[in-house]
């Protein structure tokens, strides 16, 4: 089972996720307290709520989020726990889940920039969509970025050096499946796996302390 549970970040949240910092995992409290901003902290808190409720759902015990840590490359693990992602952009925050399968995920908020420069991280056919539909950027970027992540090696050159074929990347000799996620029209999304990607169990959840909590949206894709 793969599962994506994401939530939006509105404008109280932050004093919510603040009041949420006694349930910090060890291995994230210095880390969180050296953030730059309460909106980074609160999207780091995000995250790792949503995580919870993910391996909730998957049936592992109540205390498993206190033994997350970091593997080698500085992405977070726990022992004997399947594989998962976490990522945010703006006021998006989500989290997968993979019973069976290594995986990565990434969002990121749809905005005019500097599109020249960003694109040079792209093959020439991407870079010649992209002229033309500006956009479209965050589509290959969310692919590439989620693929490296589920490699569990990341960085710039790997990024560029992967290969896009429509629901395909190739890195490291192998070919890893993608899926594009419809979360938000204002957001690109997408989670990487080294298996195909059947069904995915998407939720959409309010924070604890809102008044609506729980999820409110959910469906397949």
């Amino acid at each position: 089972m793969l599962r994506v549970f994401y939530t939006f970040l509105g404008t109280h949240d932050q004093v919510l996720l603040a009041e949420r910092r006694r349930y910090d995992p060890p291995a994230y409290r210095e880390r969180i307290d050296r953030m730059a901003d309460d909106g980074a902290r609160s999207r780091t808190r995000a995250g790792l709520w949503l995580l919870d409720q993910l391996l909730t759902a998957a049936g592992h015990a109540e205390n498993t989020l206190e033994h997350i840590g970091f593997s080698a490359s500085g992405q977070p693990r726990i022992h004997g726990v399947p594989s998962f992602s976490i990522s945010h952009s703006e006021r998006l925050v989500a989290c997968a889940l993979s019973d069976e399968a290594s995986i990565g995920l990434d969002v990121e908020y749809r905005r005019l920039r500097d599109m020249k420069r960003m694109a040079r991280l792209l093959d020439t056919a991407e870079r010649a969509h992209v002229e033309h539909t500006p956009l479209a950027f965050f589509d290959y970027w969310c692919a590439r970025e989620a693929t490296v992540k589920a490699s569990g090696r990341v960085g710039l050159k790997r990024i560029r050096a992967l290969k896009l074929a429509g629901e395909t990347a190739r890195l490291d000799e192998r070919d890893w499946h993608l899926q594009a996620l419809d979360l938000d029209a204002g957001y690109a999304a997408c989670l990487a796996s080294d298996r195909p990607i059947g069904p995915v169990d998407l939720r959409e959840l309010s924070l604890p302390g809102r008044e609506n909590t729980g999820p409110h949206k959910s469906s397949d894709q």
